[in-house]
């Protein structure tokens, strides 16, 4: 199957764009950030996976090239400053936006870079750092150390298993943009789980230890 060589489905990247600028907007509210802060905030968050994306594609960035992109994050993050007060009460929105983000940019990514040529295995690093990069920036700019290198609820681990499962359906033929779809649910819905059923990845291991540990209480 041929995938587009130019971009991916722009109503697949602006959705990325949207839920992104609306989480990265929502996090600057929770923040105390000014109407600035909220909406440029929301404009880096939105647009920063798919900067990261394209950058790594050796490509000019599509939020460049495309008006749409900025005016998507813009608006977004619009909404969220003028309904600041009533975004602040409903924090089960973040994690919605986060998840949706998630799915949404971490797919994208390896669709475009499958269809710049790129092999299965970097495109799923591609896809990575697009789905967790405007988080990471969202993170740094509000002094929070990154969701990513702190033991929690799966998020790139949910994003990881997605990607796995969509590029090797896509070289096994299946339809692009039903795959790609059903990837981003895939990301979203065990994102969503992990969250509230308290799912955790686990912690670093020291195996000889727990080895000697396993051998000594076999023997006692």
């Amino acid at each position: 199957m041929t995938l587009d060589p130019v971009q991916t489905p722009l109503w697949l990247d602006l959705a990325a764009v949207t839920t992104s600028a609306l989480g990265g907007a929502l996090v600057a509210v929770r923040a105390k950030f000014d109407v600035t802060g909220v909406v440029a905030l929301g404009i880096l968050t939105g647009l920063g996976g798919g900067l990261l994306r394209d950058i790594l594609l050796n490509q000019l960035p599509v939020a460049i090239k495309n008006p749409w992109y900025i005016l998507a994050a813009l608006i977004a993050s619009a909404i969220v400053a003028v309904l600041a007060h009533q975004a602040t009460k409903l924090a089960w929105l973040l994690l919605i936006f986060d998840a949706a983000a998630l799915g949404l940019y971490g797919v994208t990514g390896a669709n475009k870079a499958l269809a710049n040529g790129i092999g299965p295995v970097p495109a799923i690093l591609v896809g990575l750092i697009a789905g967790l990069g405007g988080g990471v920036i969202c993170d740094l700019m509000t002094a929070r150390p990154p969701a990513i290198f702190q033991r929690g609820h799966l998020y790139a681990t949910a994003a990881f298993a997605g990607l796995i499962l969509y590029v090797v359906a896509i070289k096994l033929g299946a339809p692009a943009d039903a795959t790609a779809v059903v990837a981003a649910l895939f990301i979203f819905s065990l994102r969503i789980a992990a969250r509230s059923r308290d799912w955790k990845a686990p912690q670093p291991l020291d195996v000889p230890i727990a080895i000697r540990k396993r051998f000594d209480s076999d023997q006692s």
